[in-house]
């Protein structure tokens, strides 16, 4: 068998804070896949390369997260007349070479995530006698979930229309690594093989996440603290920052609201799923997660991290929110004084709405630099100088609530949901769901939730591919938006890809 050479990692640079430096660091020894699971701590650092490539500038390090997706979405608009590539990306040209390269790059990216995994799920049952206490159950959930995750984003973005699926084979769900091309299935099928690993992976996760003993406080103890740690094994903490259990929830609920147009099974199930996750309560009967709010706002958490239900670690964020969202970042809206200082936000943010609305106050702001002018930049990500808090979201408890909004049956329970949910945003709801159709308001109330609470999280796009979208309310962005298969289907590559993670 041919032997393929890998890097080892020390994961406890990785489970700490700053744990990602050790990746400017050359590797000290290298090994033979082999070699490399014949310890617990082989498939930890096999584990934690999963998650370093899913923070790729062609998937959730850029790509899939607030780089070219929002454009697709048509969330930014192009600074610089001459980059036609991203002109054409923003109109769904996805024939584009330029265009082309980056798509093939995400799809191949997710599928590499796909071939990290795949090398642990395929050893781990053999070698079950060299886990102690959890840990077994622990990285087999987590490779689970993450096989799981990077599949359905693949589906989503590559995949046919949820509310007409078809029949016809679609992509590959690769379960193993292999030199060999893998043979494409069904819509159905497809969504049914992601359920079946996230299933398995409740099972493992659940009697076994510290996340369902401990607090995130507990988990995620603040540098130099004098507390002794709630777990003594550091791979144990910072479960936020992993496929935890309730990852693993909240992403059955994601993917059950995508297969909702299928069936009302569908929807009770993602209904299930998310409330099972605001009902989370750590050992003092103290809720896991809570919805970010205005206190959050003020401290400078603008992406809400009490609320993150998972996340990736990235302890360059500062530097890179500040390279591409700032004064000479490529990542901005045009806009143009028409009411206190907008026009196309004024649609997006309502005046008369955005007072309390802690998604608006201070997070949107012109550039000055000359050349910009007329650009809107977004301060999502910037950090507070003091304590910076370097992750970028992946499920957040608002999705929870927004699932279970739409899911309701009655526009009493859908308003209390809602309502729930506007009460900790700051967002004006006192009359309720449009008396004369409130399935239509709910629907355009969602669509515009998602886009303002997940801005620059690389979900508008599923959101108006799940939803059909045609065309948005009057002048939400600067460039008219056009939605039809055509822009929501992005082409797969022209030539397969190599399943073997070498």
């Amino acid at each position: 068998m041919k032997k393929t050479i890998i890097a080892t990692i020390l994961m406890s640079a990785w489970a700490v804070a700053g744990c990602n430096k050790w990746l400017d660091v050359k590797p000290e020894t290298q090994t033979t896949k082999d070699e490399l699971f014949e310890t617990q701590k082989g498939f930890r650092d096999a584990l934690t390369g999963a998650y370093i490539h899913m923070k790729s500038s062609s998937t959730y390090g850029d790509a899939l997260m607030w780089g070219n997706i929002e454009y697709m979405a048509r969330n930014w608009d192009v600074v610089s007349p001459s980059n036609t590539a991203l002109t054409n990306l923003a109109a769904a040209n996805y024939t584009d070479a330029t265009v082309r390269d980056w798509l093939d790059a995400t799809y191949a990216g997710q599928y590499k995530v796909i071939a990290d995994v795949n090398s642990i799920l395929e050893r781990i049952d053999i070698k079950k006698a060299v886990f102690s206490e959890d840990n077994y159950a622990l990285i087999k959930g987590e490779a689970l979930a993450l096989r799981a995750f990077a599949h359905f984003d693949v589906l989503r973005m590559f995949g046919p229309m949820p509310d007409n699926p078809g029949s016809a084979a679609v992509l590959p769900y690769v379960t193993a690594v292999s030199k060999e091309i893998v043979t494409p299935i069904a819509f159905q099928s497809f969504a049914q093989a992601v359920l079946a690993d996230l299933t398995e992976a409740e099972a493992l996760l659940k009697d076994t996440d510290p996340l369902t003993l401990y607090s995130l406080n507990e988990l995620n103890p603040l540098p130099n603290t004098i507390d002794p740690p709630a777990v003594n094994d550091n791979y144990y903490m910072y479960r936020q920052l992993r496929m935890n259990y309730y990852a693993v929830l909240a992403l059955k609920a994601r993917v059950y609201m995508w297969l909702s147009p299928s069936g009302d099974a569908n929807r009770a199930n993602a209904a299930k799923y998310a409330q099972m996750v605001i009902d989370a309560k750590d050992r003092n009967g103290v809720a896991t997660f809570r919805l970010g709010r205005e206190s959050d706002r003020v401290s400078g958490d603008y992406t809400m991290s009490p609320e993150h239900i998972a996340a990736l670690s990235v302890y360059n964020l500062e530097q890179t929110a500040n390279s591409r969202f700032g004064e000479s970042g490529s990542l901005a809206r045009s806009d143009f004084n028409i009411q206190d200082g907008y026009y196309y936000l004024n649609n997006l943010f309502p005046i008369a709405e955005r007072t309390a609305d802690v998604r608006w106050t201070g997070l949107w702001g012109y550039k000055t630099t000359p050349g910009s002018t007329g650009f809107v930049m977004y301060r999502k990500f910037f950090q507070k100088a003091n304590q910076p808090i370097l992750q970028v979201p992946l499920l957040r408890l608002s999705e929870m609530y927004l699932v279970l909004t739409e899911c309701a049956a009655s526009q009493a329970a859908a308003e209390a949901f809602y309502g729930a949910y506007c009460a900790q945003k700051g967002i004006p709801f006192t009359t309720g769901f449009s008396a004369s159709d409130w399935q239509t308001d709910r629907r355009n109330k969602l669509i515009r939730e998602y886009v303002r609470e997940f801005y620059a999280e690389g979900q508008t796009f599923f959101t108006y591919k799940r939803f059909n979208v045609t065309t948005l309310p009057s002048s939400w962005t600067y460039a008219y938006y056009t939605g039809s298969p055509a822009r929501y289907i992005v082409p797969v590559p022209d030539r397969e890809i190599n399943y073997h993670n070498k």
